[in-house]
């Protein structure tokens, strides 16, 4: 084992010194290579937050893996599996998420702004507070998903699927919401100003206290 982590340390040094702009720590990449399990157990001895900024990941199985507070700004995380992982309070800020599996997983408080997340599923995903402003999301799965108190300034949620999701107090000032499924959703208290919602299906779903400003909603969508 000790062998082999050495051969993935050096061969992920060498990667990393080709780039200037974001430089993972070779380590904590080679640990995460092992997978979830000594990932997880490297974690819970470790004194400080992993580094793994600008790393490749496309594809990994990170289930359940712990990287909270773990800096992934700008990461390829395309097609990656992350579902119930703890990523609670994590920088992914500009990371590629896009088609990545993120259900059920805990961004509660994570940096998730100008991110890829182009049909991602975070269907029963915890956003609480997270901030996912300019966040690209067309086509994204957020069904049951709780983006209570979450950032979405400018976000694109073109086409998204937001059945029953909890947006009660988010901030939702100039989001596109073209096209997106808002049945059933939570949006008590939200702040809709200047939104884009042509096409948005509403049905059902709870605008008390809502800040809609010009907004005008069919009668049967309210």
């Amino acid at each position: 084992m000790q062998q082999q982590l050495a051969m993935v340390y050096e061969s992920l040094c060498l990667a990393s010194s080709s780039r200037d702009l974001f430089m993972a720590n070779a380590e904590h990449l080679a640990i995460l290579q092992q997978g979830v399990k000594a990932w997880n157990s490297w974690r819970a001895q470790a004194d400080s937050f992993p580094d793994l900024s600008g790393g490749n990941l496309v594809g990994i199985n990170l289930t359940k893996a712990d990287l909270f507070r773990a800096n992934l700004s700008k990461a390829d995380l395309t097609d990656a599996n992350l579902s119930g992982a703890n990523l609670s309070g994590a920088n992914l800020s500009e990371a590629n998420l896009s088609r990545a599996n993120l259900s059920k997983a805990d961004l509660s408080e994570a940096n998730l702004s100008e991110s890829y997340l182009a049909k991602t599923n975070l269907t029963d995903a915890n956003l609480s507070e997270a901030n996912l402003t300019k966040a690209y999301l067309i086509e994204s799965y957020l069904s049951g998903a709780n983006l209570s108190e979450a950032n979405l300034f400018r976000a694109n949620l073109f086409e998204s699927d937001l059945f029953r999701a909890n947006l009660t107090g988010a901030n939702l000032f100039k989001t596109n919401l073209t096209e997106a499924n808002l049945i059933e959703a939570y949006l008590t208290g939200a702040n809709l100003f200047k939104a884009n919602m042509s096409e948005t299906d509403v049905t059902g779903a709870k605008l008390d206290d809502a800040y809609t400003g010009a907004l005008n909603f069919p009668q049967h969508n309210k």
